[in-house]
């Protein structure tokens, strides 16, 4: 692939200037009851020696989650013969994993509580249909290490379930971690993914969740700058719903990212106009702008992995900007086709 600069975009980083804030909407007659299920304690607490009771009682108070979390978490059969065998050796191998969670769920599940009844009733707001579970439950586990899928807007193992959104604990402990340095080594996380992996993102997380819920991420047959803006709608609701959380924990980037994709927001978008690259549908060269990864070596090393997380979301406000009066739903409605062709982007 040609690049537009022989040594690639030299990202500068800068303070950004002040911007004016938002005038933030009233939300205060929207209601969102938000309550903490602790499935972890629940199922690290049971006695191994009496496992099936056991798990038949946790299945009385966790009806809604616990077979999910046994097959599609741990890929456990119930039905089968040897599911409690490895069940009990999930529980002594994750026994470390839970006890170090323990203290992050105790620091910081509190203000989750109340960050996630806000960003509720922001959603309720911007997508009026939306009626969010009463109570919205949130529900923590332990799951494997591995277990880190990518989604619409971003890679996370926390989940949507039944009733609300369940929290991985043992993907938040904090980017410094002594446990990750185990899967770096190995090769199961790199360090661009584990500096995610903190207490900041669980409502992140859980925000993009709700949001993937509402408006199903559908992106056959959609070329490069179709696809960018389907994840800038998701982003842009995003961004509403959390307008207190920086821009580098909503794309995943690190701070000196985001300052350098704004300072040059002009040559990101001339590499991808000068290149031809809008309208490919080459699934081997769009990967390298919609998939996560530790830089865009195509845009210099300063450049965020999942850059085109960045264009999209500007893409989404350069149209917003133009056509104030649209909503929320309606811009999800529209084909990103349209989103783009109107917004006529010029950074």
């Amino acid at each position: 692939m040609k690049k537009l600069l022989a040594c690639g975009l030299a990202f500068v980083l800068v303070i950004a200037s002040c911007k004016n804030k938002e005038q933030l909407p009233d939300v205060s007659g929207y209601h969102a009851s938000v309550i903490i299920s602790r499935f972890d304690t629940a199922f690290f607490g049971m006695d191994t020696t009496e496992i099936n009771d056991e798990l038949n009682r946790l299945n009385a108070s966790y009806p809604a989650f616990l077979q999910d979390y046994l097959f599609r978490v741990l890929g456990i059969d119930p039905s089968n013969p040897q599911a409690t065998d490895a069940v009990k050796a999930f529980l002594r191998t994750y026994r470390p994993v839970f006890d170090t969670a323990q203290l992050i769920a105790g620091n910081d599940l509190p203000a989750l509580n109340n960050d996630m009844q806000q960003a509720l009733k922001y959603i309720q707001y911007y997508v009026p249909p939306f009626k969010p579970d009463s109570p919205f439950v949130i529900t923590t586990f332990v799951g494997p290490m591995d277990a880190y899928e990518p989604f619409a807007i971003g890679d996370y193992g926390d989940v949507r379930t039944r009733n609300g959104v369940g929290i991985a604990l043992q993907l938040h402990l904090g980017a410094a971690a002594g446990l990750y340095e185990t899967g770096r080594q190995s090769g199961i996380f790199f360090d661009y993914q584990t500096r995610r992996f903190t207490p900041d993102m669980m409502l992140v997380n859980a925000m993009k969740n709700v949001i993937e819920d509402i408006f199903p991420y559908n992106n056959s047959s959609l070329n490069l700058v179709e696809d960018m803006v389907e994840k800038g709608k998701r982003l842009y609701l995003l961004k509403k719903a959390l307008p207190q959380v920086p821009d580098s924990l909503q794309y995943g980037y690190t701070g000196m990212q985001v300052k350098g994709c704004e300072r040059n927001e002009a040559l990101i978008w001339n590499y991808f106009v000068k290149n031809d690259l809008l309208y490919s549908k080459d699934p081997m060269v769009n990967q390298a702008y919609i998939k996560d990864g530790p830089k865009t070596p195509e845009l210099g090393d300063g450049a965020p992995g999942y850059v085109g997380l960045f264009v999209g979301r500007k893409l989404v406000e350069s149209y917003m900007e133009k056509f104030p009066s649209t909503t929320i739903v309606q811009l999800m409605k529209m084909p990103a086709r349209e989103v783009f062709e109107k917004a006529g982007y010029k950074p």
